[in-house]
């Protein structure tokens, strides 16, 4: 018995860290397993580890037993949350840029480490071509032609800038100059790829959980773009390697397809006239917390305040409303200061600030947009790429004498847009929109996220496009809460 008992808590020994505490990790096994395992615990008075031995013992790695498992209770019985336990990782390369958005839009529980075209230069000819130019052969020449053109524009605003930048920014003290060019070098990719399209490739490394894969290859695969509709349905032949029942089922949706073509049809005859042309970008707050209030800001410290009360006492909501409703205002800001004097620069705020919402409208360049979507705790409401908004100019551009170049080359874009929406193909207008080329976004978000965003987005190391237009949120947000904005600007210049 003591032999047999040696032998079990070996096997164990490779699928956990440690086999005599209360906190261990768990892994050698397939992602659907370890789903089922941790689900087990909900209805087995058993831990962990002797779920995981009894699976072992019955089948190789339980892998068909964790498929009858999945089969029902996570897709006869809805219990979708099993699928959260199992997890995969993705590479995903040669999609365009435009894909690479869909995708990291898709599903706010995924994650992504995307190709940088900040730090890194892209290769002539990596883009993307639409299946729909194929029937096309005079657009499909016009089309590859372009993005041609485009890549060799880039390389010239690149040599431009760089040129500009070497005789314009000297080393700084204690630099190596070897280190001060490689420095320069990056500014002017991340200014010069302002000119490339959306067609652009790109590479991302993608981390998720069940639930969220069979989600996304179901938006995915339900999308207007053949790319995004071909990649994902490559996307799930490789998933069900590791996780072949939890993603078995994903597939086109109708709700989700129908329902986009009506939409889209309805917007297009609710108002047919020409968008109005936008120079430039920029941020209009549409809603706020305390907007109806005659003191904004008055009445969002107090629903603050209720909350951290409300956390840290024993008291019920409507007792400590009744405690607060005669406070002057500067004793209420002793108590936010409070909340927000030790925050270092690594900190999140307390739960508190998630309680006041803002709405706002954004203005900007798709590749700014590139950043800004990455904030999942913002809720997005977006539209497909166009040309109507104006574009952004970065100033080095400006500086270095190569704004007509970039204006060229978008105007290249805007008239070859125009004719491929002519030819009733917007999917593939979509991909000749430049990283310059500015698009309207909704956001929804809290002052939780609005730290968040001033401390990652406008500190030193910040992009400078993303930098200013989280200024200009802040600006803005600051015309009715002033007292709240300050402390996280001030935590961005300390």
């Amino acid at each position: 018995m003591a032999e047999q008992n040696k032998l079990i808590l070996d096997e164990i020994k490779q699928y956990v860290s440690n086999i005599d505490r209360d906190i261990y990790t768990v892994s050698n096994i397939p992602e659907e397993v370890i789903a089922v395992i941790f689900a087990y615990v909900s209805r087995s008075p058993k831990g962990f580890r002797d779920n995981i031995m009894t699976v072992i013992q019955e089948e190789q790695h339980g892998q068909e037993r964790a498929s009858k498992f999945h089969e029902k209770w996570v897709l006869n019985y809805g219990h979708a949350s099993v699928a959260e336990h199992a997890a995969v990782h993705v590479g995903i390369e040669k999609v365009s840029r435009l894909f690479s958005s869909l995708l990291e839009l898709s599903n706010e529980y995924l994650s992504f480490t995307e190709y940088s075209q900040r730090y890194q230069k892209p290769q002539k000819g990596d883009f993307y071509i639409p299946e729909e130019l194929n029937e096309k052969k005079i657009l499909l020449n016009e089309y590859i032609a372009l993005n041609n053109y485009l890549y060799d524009t880039y390389t010239l605003i690149n040599e431009k800038l760089f040129e500009y930048l070497k005789n314009s920014v000297p080393v700084p003290e204690g630099m190596k100059e070897k280190s001060h060019l490689r420095a320069l070098e990056k500014i002017a990719f991340e200014d010069a790829r302002y000119v490339l399209s959306l067609a652009t490739y790109t590479n991302l490394g993608m981390t998720a959980n069940a639930r969220a894969i069979e989600d996304t290859l179901t938006k995915l695969i339900s999308s207007k773009y053949t790319e995004a509709r071909n990649r994902a349905l490559e996307i799930k032949e490789e998933v069900r390697f590791s996780l072949p029942t939890l993603v078995k089922y994903a597939d086109e949706n109708k709700y989700i397809k129908e329902t986009n073509e009506d939409l889209d049809y309805i917007s297009h005859s609710f108002n047919n006239t020409t968008p109005k042309k936008h120079d430039g970008n920029g941020v209009r707050l549409l809603d706020w917390s305390g907007k109806n209030s005659s003191n904004p800001e008055e009445f969002v410290i107090i629903k603050m305040i209720n909350g951290i009360l409300f956390e840290h006492s024993d008291h019920a909501y409507e007792d400590i409303e009744r405690a607060t409703y005669d406070k002057d205002l500067e004793s209420n800001l002793i108590i936010i200061k409070k909340a927000i004097d030790k925050l270092g620069n690594h900190d999140n705020p307390v739960n508190a600030f998630k309680l006041i919402d803002y709405e706002a409208e954004f203005i900007i360049s798709e590749a700014c947009w590139h950043q800004l979507l990455r904030h999942r705790k913002v809720n997005w409401i977006y539209k497909d790429p166009t040309v109507s908004n104006g574009i952004t100019v970065p100033r080095n551009v400006e500086e270095a004498g190569s704004t007509e170049l970039l204006f060229q080359a978008t105007k290249k874009c805007e008239n070859l847009y125009e004719e491929i929406m002519n030819e009733n193909l917007p999917q593939v207008a979509s991909y000749i929109v430049t990283n310059a080329h500015n698009r309207r976004v909704l956001g929804k978000f809290d002052l939780w996220e609005l730290y968040h965003l001033i401390n990652l987005r406008m500190s030193e190391g910040a992009q400078w496009d993303i930098k200013n237009i989280t200024g200009i949120l802040a600006d803005e947000v600051s015309k009715y809460h002033p007292n709240l904005v300050r402390p996280a600007l001030k935590r961005v210049k300390d």
